[in-house]
């Protein structure tokens, strides 16, 4: 299963050694789409509803920064019995119910820092970054320009 995940300092050490995994433990909160998510959007597109688990991730990365920064949520892959329920994080929260080697598969990271995006009404708007680029989306998160 596709999960949403806001960075963390210890998922940022792991990403600057080029890491291809992450190590998840049981009870961290991600974003999903699971088969509950979709009985709940009946009609919706899965891209769709992936985009809207996304932009649930970045508003909780926003919120665990500081408002001068730009925010980064990883997408990663992990075994669909990994996931356990949430109380909370919305219609797309979920918790790791067992630990979870999980796949990254891309990073995004937000256009603007959290008090710019705070005054826009729209949704964040994010770059993406392949798995080979965890150097260079780390570098946009800490205030570099993207590469053309």
């Amino acid at each position: 299963m596709r999960i949403y995940l806001p960075l963390t300092a210890t998922d940022r050490a792991s990403l600057e050694l080029a890491s291809t995994r992450l190590e998840l433990p049981a009870g961290r909160a991600a974003w999903a789409v699971t088969a509950s998510a979709e009985r709940d959007f009946p009609g919706e597109d899965l891209e769709d509803l992936e985009y809207e688990a996304l932009q649930d991730a970045v508003h909780v990365a926003y919120g665990a920064g500081s408002s001068t920064q730009r925010a980064m949520v990883i997408a990663l892959d992990v075994p669909d019995a990994a996931i356990g329920d949430a109380a909370d994080g919305g219609a797309f929260g979920v918790l790791l119910g067992t630990p979870a080697s999980a796949r990254i598969a891309s990073f995004h990271v937000t256009e603007l820092d959290a008090a710019a995006a705070e005054d826009d009404d729209t949704d964040p708007a994010l770059l993406w970054f392949d798995l080979v680029e965890a150097r260079e989306a780390l570098a946009y998160l800490d205030g570099a320009e993207a590469a053309g």
